[in-house]
């Protein structure tokens, strides 16, 4: 029992790590392409949001609809 418990727990930290490194090339592929999520962009991020009570005011027309 111990040596498939051995077994199975091997495999497991072994998914694990596979599934870190897609991750990280992943996440590398996608910064490398579109820019990593610290860096300032275009837009204003105080500008980029529809405010609450627009938001409110375009789901109620769009339930009229």
């Amino acid at each position: 029992m111990t040596k498939d418990n051995n077994a199975e727990q091997g495999q497991n930290q072994d998914s694990n790590e596979v599934a870190e490194l897609q991750n990280s090339v992943t996440r590398e592929f996608v910064e490398e392409h579109t820019g990593a999520p610290i860096d300032k962009g275009l837009t204003d991020s105080s500008k980029a949001r529809v405010s609450d009570d627009q938001n409110r005011l375009i789901t109620q027309r769009n339930l009229r609809k």
